[in-house]
């Protein structure tokens, strides 16, 4: 009787004010209204529980038996449109209570769509852990005017991390023949703060059933006098603006503000969005896949690379750092080096302490450096650069994208800078300035053999490199001068041609025709147990690889793609064995040859830890090892933070040459989420780590 009595006083109020309730659902009924989901299908768990719940007593989960499950979508969608076409105002209304894994991994977006579900714009976005029950209002007015209006609540998980979920209740959504609601505005701003070199031109939706009656920009300049501009037109409901450039360096924060043409005038704003003015030299995706920790005494650098035939003025350098409730950073030691034949070389400024940016709240910003006092040191900069850091002390956390694709990340071991195969978030701001014009050097790479196109063929002059295009095409401009032009890839012999001269504005064609190695296998290795043979190799650097031909006395006896082969009841005697490489019409020069005599060298003289295959790998890989002689032997694996996560090995074995395969389970059978891990041997004294990427 009590619910009774509250579900008619909130209907009397929205009666008051002029509301009507188009959908209403507090679980007690099932779950007819809802269309719920999940990718993968297998992972569907959605249900009603009634031991958490706003009102008594059900509430929806996607988890109702504990956590959310790794690298899945769940999306709870309002099962029938919402017919919005006749009103001129719309509010969502839901209590919601949620664990979302924090730190930019896991997210619970809430989402509308105007047309029944083909397209979806995000209106609500959650994530971080023990958020109890609260009320949450969302309006819809930007959605008026449409006839089939969906509603839907979606889960997105790594494969990291796993937490309790969310739990939803009471969902309410009213209309109104009142537009009390401001316009709905539409922009993503720039990430990262990036700007441009000239004036700065966007665009933004703005949406309202009453129209707009005016947009504006309104912005500050390093944090001085707001600074009001109309928008400079628009085409339906997209809205021009334009920011005029100030200068180099300077950081504009700005909000886009909106009324409507109703009666009430209803305003609405976005969020501040913020850009630093000049040119951004950028060697990342943006992308957080891991974050990587610096100990003291270690530090991260990113080449910055100069464009031919310019100068340039160093204004800002931004560092992406991390932090979470378990780890936290210290201050980092910047530093600006010149280039030493492809690693940071002299500092061009005295270093300085910076603190890290990266807050609870804010767990993955870019940390933000002003270079501009270091005018002196860092004008008319000429040739490639490196911004970084090390650690006097302490540990410092940084956002990567692994595996990376500019290479141009680099670590301090403490002696020694090493390349990096990740893309560490680090970012310059620049002025560029004509130096001298360039000249041009273009051209296309083949195959000599079959005449193809090489794609991500590596072509270098001097300082300056590029890559090949998917049609083998390259461009790469450089000052006047005279080069030697050198072109790689993996699996073919080099290219090399001298003295190439280059004066400004020459343009220059240089084809090129690569020859394949057709590289053998490496480190063929036998293990003889009468009658049978076990053969096991490396495969080959190259590409076009199709597959091994083995042969025992120099007779093929098989075909294989695998990196093992099995010779079974063996004729009595000596034999030889030797592996090829295939390369579809091609076949490469032996390995090297082993047999099945009783040389003593047929067993391994050190314990060593070989290579994994494939890597990067999914979902299982092969590990092998060397055992000099008899003795304790174990092999385990471990992910980023140092916790092991399995063991494959932890057995007395004699000498010999073995191979162990991971899963990519954890101890419990439970598969484990994509990322780098590293795998430990343990003989005796030899201790040996490599690292091996599981790529989901």
């Amino acid at each position: 009787m009590k619910k009774f009595f509250v579900i008619l006083f909130v209907l009397a109020a929205f009666l008051v004010f002029g509301q009507t309730v188009i959908f209403e659902d507090d679980f007690e009924d099932g779950l007819a209204l809802w269309t719920l989901e999940a990718v993968p299908a297998a992972n569907n768990t959605w249900g009603l529980v009634d031991q958490i719940s706003h009102s008594p007593v059900h509430s929806l989960t996607e988890s109702p038996s504990g956590n959310y499950a790794p690298n899945v979508t769940y999306s709870a969608t309002i099962a029938s449109p919402l017919d919005l076409s006749t009103v001129v105002e719309a509010e969502l209304n839901f209590w919601m209570k949620y664990d979302i894994e924090g730190g930019l991994f896991d997210f619970l977006y809430i989402d509308a769509s105007p047309d029944n579900g083909t397209n979806w714009i995000n209106i609500g976005t959650y994530y971080g852990e023990g958020n109890d029950w609260d009320e949450y209002t969302i309006s819809l007015g930007g959605f008026v005017g449409n006839a089939q209006v969906l509603l839907r609540w979606q889960i997105v998980t790594d494969g990291g991390y796993e937490v309790n979920g969310m739990y939803l209740d009471d969902v309410v959504v009213t209309t109104s023949d009142i537009d009390n609601t401001p316009p709905l505005i539409l922009y993503d701003g720039p990430e990262f703060y990036e700007g441009t070199d000239e004036d700065f031109v966007f665009e933004a939706e703005i949406i309202d059933i009453s129209g707009i009656a005016s947009a504006e920009v309104v912005y500050t300049i390093e944090g001085g006098d707001e600074i009001t501009l109309a928008s400079t037109g628009n085409t339906g409901n997209m809205y021009s603006f334009e920011i005029p450039f100030s200068d180099y360096g300077d950081q504009i924060d700005f909000k886009i503000v909106a009324v409507d043409a109703s009666a009430n005038s209803n305003e609405g704003e976005t969020i501040i969005n913020s850009l630093i003015f000049g040119h951004h030299l950028i060697y990342d995706n943006g992308v957080v896949d891991f974050y990587i920790a610096f100990n003291t005494g270690t530090g991260a650098a990113v080449k910055m690379i100069n464009p031919a035939g310019m100068d340039l003025d160093l204004e800002f350098a931004l560092i992406r750092n991390y932090i979470d409730s378990n780890l936290a950073n210290a201050d980092m030691e910047f530093h600006v080096w010149d280039d030493n034949g492809g690693v940071p070389g002299n500092d061009l400024i005295t270093p300085f302490m910076v603190t890290p940016e990266a807050t609870l709240e804010n767990n993955s910003p870019m940390t933000r450096i002003d270079l501009r006092p270091y005018a002196a040191e860092l004008s008319n900069i000429q040739g490639d650069f490196y911004i970084g850091f090390l650690v006097p002390t302490d540990i410092v956390h940084c956002t990567e994208t692994s595996p990376g694709t500019f290479g141009q990340s680099f670590t301090w071991d403490g002696a020694n800078w090493l390349s990096n195969t990740a893309d560490f978030h680090f970012r310059s701001v620049v002025e560029l300035t004509v130096g001298i014009p360039p000249g041009t050097v273009e051209g296309n790479v083949t195959d000599t053999d079959t005449g193809n196109p090489i794609e991500n063929a590596t072509v270098v002059m001097g300082a300056y490199s590029t890559t090949t295009d998917g049609s083998g095409d390259y461009s790469i401009d450089v000052a006047p001068g005279t080069y030697d032009l050198v072109c790689s890839f993996g699996g073919y012999e080099d290219y090399t041609e001298t003295g190439i001269v280059v004066a400004s504005n020459d343009l220059i064609t240089v084809d090129i025709a690569l020859q394949h190695l057709y590289n053998p296998p490496e480190e063929l290795t036998i293990q003889y147990t009468p009658p049978n043979v076990i053969l096991q190799w490396n495969a080959p650097v190259g590409p076009g690889l199709t597959g091994y031909n083995i042969y025992r006395d120099d007779e093929i006896i098989g075909t294989v793609s695998a990196l093992l082969y099995i010779d079974p009841n063996v004729p009595a005697g000596s034999h030889s064995y030797y592996v090829t490489a295939v390369y579809g019409n091609y076949e490469s020069v032996p390995s090297n040859v082993v047999n099945t005599g009783s040389d003593p060298n047929l067993l391994p003289i050190v314990n060593k830890l070989g290579g994994n295959f494939p890597n990067p790998f999914n979902p299982s890989t092969t590990i092998n090892y060397s055992v000099a002689e008899t003795g304790h032997v174990t092999l385990e694996v471990f992910n980023l933070k140092g916790a092991k996560v399995a063991v494959l090995r932890d057995i007395v074995l004699a000498a010999g040459n073995y191979t162990a395969e991971w899963n990519g389970k954890d101890g419990n059978g439970n598969p484990v989420s994509s990322g780098v891990y590293f795998y430990k041997m343990k003989a005796g004294s030899y201790q040996q780590t490599k690292k091996m990427i599981l790529m989901k």
